[in-house]
């Protein structure tokens, strides 16, 4: 068990075993990422590719999601204390619970009407990822990037910064365009998250950063999640990374950006054999594959010792594994 905090910026795990496995992994707390901007595990394909780019029952299943969070966390067996200030992180460190911060990959959930922001706080939503693969309301998706008129940040984009700011929630701009991440780095008055991404001069990603975005994060004072997923630690599907690769993308991002915008952003998805089949097959994902070692939190603890061989002294792996993530929490929530 490592003796420094542990934060993920992305995970989807969030079955009551999936939490007491990452307490058993090192880990302090996560945001857990509720639903995404599809419906990944529909129950058809058909059902998939209609909620593509619909908006159609993604605010209900966001809401039963986090209502599902907070019944887990509710029973004192499972270990779990969901963050809705800073002290909470604290407070689940001294008591060993896991600290679970509530998030969501896509904007969808929040609809059209920046009012609605305030009930999605008031119900514990500390955290929103703007985009998946396609665009929305809030702006760009990755899959614009080589369109001219992609619009980067809407003025419902801008508005939900700026809120998010106020209310103290996480402004996360992982899968957004280029443009939308500019945008939001040009809006907001706190730090914000790219939270599973890596080093696209290694790995020609869409999902992965320039140099030059990466630089811009950490002018912000933001934070980068490394993604454990072998596509986008290599740049190439079907092939199976290891521990070594993503020491290599934490390495790169390191050097291009400084040690202070580097975090843990694996985005472990798989395990959950209600969840997988339909994920799968709904998303043609059939050759997605983690990093051998790092398959889920319980190997978490594969990552630390090929850090010190990498030439990482303590105090740098302190801040890979949570201090960075930790330093955006207190600067950003409430």
């Amino acid at each position: 068990m490592p003796d420094f905090p542990v934060y993920l910026a992305h995970d989807h795990m969030q079955r009551p075993e999936d939490y007491l496995r990452d307490l058993g992994g090192g880990v302090s707390g996560k945001i857990v990422h509720l639903t995404v901007d599809s419906w990944i595990d529909a129950p058809t394909q058909e059902e998939y590719d209609a909620a593509y780019h619909s908006y159609d029952g993604f605010r209900e299943r966001g809401l039963g999601a986090l209502t599902n969070l907070h019944a887990v966390a509710s029973e004192p067996e499972n270990r779990v204390r969901v963050v809705r200030e800073f002290g909470d992180l604290e407070t689940a460190r001294h008591t060993g619970e896991l600290a679970v911060i509530a998030g969501n990959e896509g904007g969808k959930i929040l609809g059209s009407d920046p009012s609605l922001l305030d009930a999605w706080f008031q119900l514990g939503l500390r955290h929103v990822q703007f985009n998946w693969a396609m665009a929305n309301r809030l702006g760009a998706s990755q899959s614009e990037e080589g369109d001219p008129d992609q619009p980067g940040l809407t003025e419902f984009g801008r508005q939900t910064v700026e809120g998010m700011n106020e209310r103290g929630m996480i402004v996360d701009v992982s899968h957004s365009a280029p443009q939308m991440i500019l945008d939001a780095l040009e809006t907001t008055s706190r730090p914000i998250l790219n939270s599973h991404s890596g080093g696209r001069a290694i790995a020609n990603k869409q999902q992965n950063l320039w140099d030059e975005q990466i630089r811009a994060m950490a002018e912000n004072g933001g934070v980068i999640g490394m993604h454990f997923c072998s596509r986008l630690v290599l740049g190439e599907n079907g092939v199976q990374a290891e521990i070594a690769d993503v020491v290599k993308q934490i390495r790169y991002v390191v050097d291009v950006g400084g040690i202070d915008v580097v975090g843990l952003g694996p985005d472990w998805v798989l395990g959950d054999p209600v969840r997988d089949v339909p994920y799968l097959r709904n998303t043609d994902q059939t050759d997605i594959k983690w990093a051998k070692g790092l398959e889920d939190s319980g190997e978490l603890p594969n990552l630390w010792d090929p850090l010190v061989g990498a030439g990482f002294t303590a105090a740098e792996i302190e801040k890979i594994a949570g201090g960075n993530m930790l330093r955006l929490f207190k600067d950003v929530l409430p």
